[in-house]
């Protein structure tokens, strides 16, 4: 039935209590949903089997791969398999022999850095429908549906998501015998006997669970006290930010990454906080709820905005001289310290990104995306859409938890639920649409080259973690050291990408050690 813009089909099932309503948004249920099946698992209790309409899926996934560049060729295979679910039949289907199939596909698993096939089909899956921002994805569906066991099903989605089966076993602490055991009950279950094919079965059952928005509540850890402050920039725009306070103590900006927003994370607001400063976090242009600024062609215009920004807003504050403190964001740094030098006291960048055509690292997802807008530029605003539209809780949370394997520090922070949703908080304004920011500044990272060496930047401490999925490390800190000679480059040992949350207070005393050196040179 449709009542007040809403779709619902009601059903009973006892592995979720009396009544399950499908809720979804229009739009997205008649495009994705061609139908309605019921089924009688036991006596009075009914259940809904909806089924994705996989032609919308195939026409969307079609024009996706048309952006990323795919030759003809390999998108009719990705294509295949994302039908099929079966390398054999995906080649046939295209005409083509099997081992050119896997040549195909394998090519296409490198362009979007996919560990493996199922784990191309479930990225691409979820990447082509809007999922709108309450909507989150789950496997409920598939204990509901195919009446496996809770632990059946993560093992299930593990697989889907493209862990190995040694990979699923030690993250369980089970056996990988066990791990094949329970596996095949599921294969046999959703009658698939390949990964990719299991995969392929996953996606409908996500989607199904996106399309009717049965999620948890993924915000259990409230982003820690603040206040949000509204700032008029010169050109009329409305600047947001986060005063997390105390209102009287020392004011530090905190500036965000140009894959993220405004929201600090709390180990880092606390540690903050602990030395006696003040938190302040402010969006850029284009980000959260900052108002984006009339398009420019000049690469690395939006790093010189960033700076008028921060120059009206600290104006609105009366602040003469701030310390600065960064996830990412070194680029911004750069371009205030040439609109503003004097407004800069100190300044700690934490993971210093090169630009990326100075990255060699090939591996990983994120670094395969920066090294693919750095051959295709214009494909930033394509691939942020789809970024956004597959950027469910669990989904962050999957390809947070994959980036950091190398990294201990980084792999046990963040597995502690509230240090990922305040991650997860700092992607929202993503997934409601709000783009812009993000499309400019990485492509102004893959088009601004490399600067000449900038002097006079002694106040300026450049962390690099040991670890880091994108990048190379020690390449980053021959790339500072050169760009930058005067300031200091360390590396945090056992730190990596999320260093404001493993090693806050490491940052925190770095900013304090740089503070105290700018306040000798100052009376010298």
């Amino acid at each position: 039935m449709e009542n007040a813009g809403w779709w619902l089909e009601t059903f009973d099932h006892p592995s979720f209590g009396s009544t399950i309503a499908l809720v979804g948004r229009p739009e997205l249920l008649r495009s994705l949903l061609k139908n309605i099946s019921w089924a009688e698992p036991e006596p009075g209790k009914v259940l809904a089997v909806v089924h994705v309409d996989w032609g919308w899926l195939e026409r969307q996934l079609s024009s996706f791969a048309a952006d990323l560049g795919f030759s003809p060729a390999i998108a009719r295979t990705v294509i295949a398999l994302f039908m099929t679910g079966d390398v054999r039949k995906a080649a046939a289907v295209s005409g083509i022999a099997y081992e050119t199939a896997r040549e195909y596909l394998e090519r296409a698993r490198t362009l979007v850095g996919a560990a493996n096939l199922q784990r191309l089909v479930t990225m691409l899956g979820l990447g082509l429908v809007r999922t709108g921002e309450k909507a989150e994805e789950n496997d409920r569906f598939l204990a509901l549906a195919c009446n496996v066991s809770e632990r059946q099903m993560l093992i299930t989605g593990m697989v889907a998501n493209g862990d190995t089966r040694a990979q699923v076993a030690a993250a369980l602490g089970i056996s990988e015998a066990l791990v094949n055991k329970e596996l095949a009950v599921a294969y046999a279950a959703l009658g698939v006997t390949a990964a990719p094919g299991l995969a392929r079965a996953m996606i409908e059952l996500r989607l199904l669970a996106i399309a009717a928005s049965v999620g948890d509540d993924v915000d259990r850890y409230p982003e820690a006290p603040h206040r949000v402050l509204t700032v008029v920039a010169r050109d009329g725009r409305h600047i947001a930010a986060s005063d997390y306070g105390p209102r009287h103590a020392r004011p530090v900006l905190v500036l965000h990454s140009s894959m993220t927003s405004r929201p600090v994370n709390r180990a880092l607001v606390e540690a903050l906080q602990n030395e006696g400063f003040r938190p302040l976090a402010v969006d850029r242009p284009g980000f959260g709820l900052t108002e984006t600024a009339p398009s420019s062609s000049t690469s690395g215009a939006c790093f010189a905005l960033a700076a008028r920004d921060i120059v009206d807003f600290c104006g609105a504050l009366n602040l003469d001289r701030v310390a600065i403190v960064t996830r990412g964001a070194a680029q911004v740094v750069l371009a205030l310290n040439e609109a503003a030098p004097a407004l800069i006291e100190a300044a700690v960048v934490t993971n210093p990104d090169p630009d990326a055509a100075s990255s060699s690292r090939q591996a990983g997802f994120l670094a395969t995306m920066k090294r693919h807008f750095v051959r295709r530029p214009w494909a930033v605003a394509m691939m942020a859409r789809w970024f956004a539209r597959s950027l469910t809780y669990r989904r962050a949370a999957d390809n947070v938890m994959r980036s950091t394997a190398g990294c201990p520090s980084d792999g046990e922070v963040m597995a502690r639920p509230e240090h990922m949703a305040d991650y997860y908080r700092a992607l929202l304004s993503f997934r409601r649409g709000t783009l812009d920011g993000f499309v400019r500044e990485q492509t102004a990272l893959a088009t601004i080259g490399r600067p000449a060496p900038i002097s006079g930047t002694a106040r300026f401490t450049l962390l690099v973690g040991e670890h880091d999925s994108i990048h190379d490390p020690h390449e980053t800190v021959d790339y500072w050291r050169e760009v930058l000679p005067d300031a200091q480059v360390e590396v945090v040992e056992a730190a990596g990408r999320f260093m404001t949350y493993s090693h806050a207070e490491t940052v925190v005393a770095a900013l304090a050690r740089q503070l105290r050196q700018a306040s000798i040179r100052t009376a010298a």
